[in-house]
């Protein structure tokens, strides 16, 4: 009996108790395990974003940087706009060229420097992808031969309001390669630096003054009736010279003004007349925003002796590049009917990527960019 039982237990699948049966077990416990996590694995791969923006973002750095070193070409500006496609993240730069010549045929050697990158495009508009992803769209400004230039058709003015917030964008807008006018609010943080950055750079600058709106309730008005240093028609000639030479002082460089809100203030003959005056004594210009089809600006602005412009168009009331390049083009249709236009802007990634895709097709149509001073 005992011979038998020490038997069992030396036998392999045995099935005495504490046989074989425990290690293999043990062994199908296991690799259900590893089935397991590497499901789990596998799900997170396919649930989590996959983010390219440092890999796009070399690439993007190094094909500039070869194509800067290219005979004839000048980079203007680079803005980068942050990419997504279902699950996939990845930056795109959009840049402006100055470049003499055919552009098409340096573009189309790129993918030879390259491997794995796709070239697209003719005339002035170009991109460079990897796989689908769009990492690079060159807007190029072909430079014609002194023969071919003419004087403009039409000028038009673009003035983007509400600067002083933020640097990031304040930079982009001011590396772009038209005269761009900035108007910039008193009492923000970067206020001086943007306006001293602006000019450095060879762009006009503007006070945007803060005037009263007509309180309608909605929650923009609301919002931006905080902003500091609002005119209120409720003040007296005297607080209200006080305020505005304060502002002044605020904004270096400034040539001019023009109204921020100011849908109560502009239609207030008595204070439009304060503001004009004090404007007249610093030799400013006055752009009226329009914000108030009733504004009597312009009318009190002769009576004062002030130079007066009226906005016509304004940009980006929709934050939608389809829909900004849309008022680009109304603003095109009224300067060649009319000589010149004016519009208004705001600093945000959408105007800034519109701007830089419309303008070009503006100087093709023969529109020029000028600061509002140059009307």
């Amino acid at each position: 009996m005992a011979k038998r039982r020490a038997k069992a237990r030396k036998t392999p699948g045995g099935k005495g108790k504490g046989g074989a049966r425990l290690p293999l077990f043990r062994f199908k416990g296991f690799l259900l395990a590893l089935v397991v996590v590497g499901a789990l694995l596998a799900l997170g791969l396919f649930m989590t974003p996959r983010d390219y923006r440092a890999s796009t973002r070399r690439l993007a750095t190094r094909v500039i940087s070869h194509l800067s070193l290219e005979r004839g070409w000048r980079l203007m500006g680079t803005t980068w706009v942050e990419r997504r496609r279902g699950r996939d993240r990845w930056e795109t730069a959009v840049t402006t060229w100055r470049v003499k010549g055919d552009p098409g045929r340096v573009l189309r050697g790129v993918g030879k420097t390259f491997p794995g990158l796709m070239v697209q495009g003719k005339g002035r508009e170009w991109s460079c992808y990897q796989g689908k992803r769009e990492i690079l769209r060159l807007l190029v400004l072909v430079s014609p031969p002194p023969s071919a230039l003419e004087a403009p058709r039409a000028r038009v003015a673009i003035v983007i309001d509400d600067m002083g917030y933020r640097m990031d964008l304040a930079r982009a807008f001011i590396n772009l390669p038209w005269p761009i006018t900035f108007s910039v609010l008193p009492f923000t943080g970067r206020a001086r630096e943007v306006a001293t950055l602006a000019h450095v750079k060879g762009h006009e600058v503007m006070l945007h003054l803060p005037m009263d709106a007509n309180g309608g309730g909605e929650a923009i008005e609301r919002l931006e009736s905080r902003t500091p240093g609002m005119l209120l028609v409720s003040m007296s000639d005297g607080e209200l010279r006080r305020l505005v030479r304060k502002e002044m002082a605020q904004i270096p460089y400034a040539r001019g003004a023009n109204n921020h809100m100011g849908s109560r203030f502009t239609r207030d003959a008595r204070c439009m007349r304060v503001v004009l005056t004090e404007l007249k004594a610093r030799g400013y210009y006055f752009l009226d925003s329009l914000t108030d089809s009733r504004s009597v600006a312009c009318q009190e602005a002769r009576k004062v002796g002030v130079r007066c412009f009226r906005r016509d168009v304004f940009l980006d009331n929709s934050r939608d590049v389809a829909y900004i390049l849309h008022q680009l083009d109304l603003l095109a249709r009224l300067a060649l009917k009319r000589g010149r236009a004016v519009a208004i802007g705001h600093p945000s990634e959408a105007t800034l990527e519109a701007l830089s895709e419309g303008l070009p097709k503006l100087e093709k149509m023969g529109i020029k960019v000028v600061p509002l001073s140059k009307f």
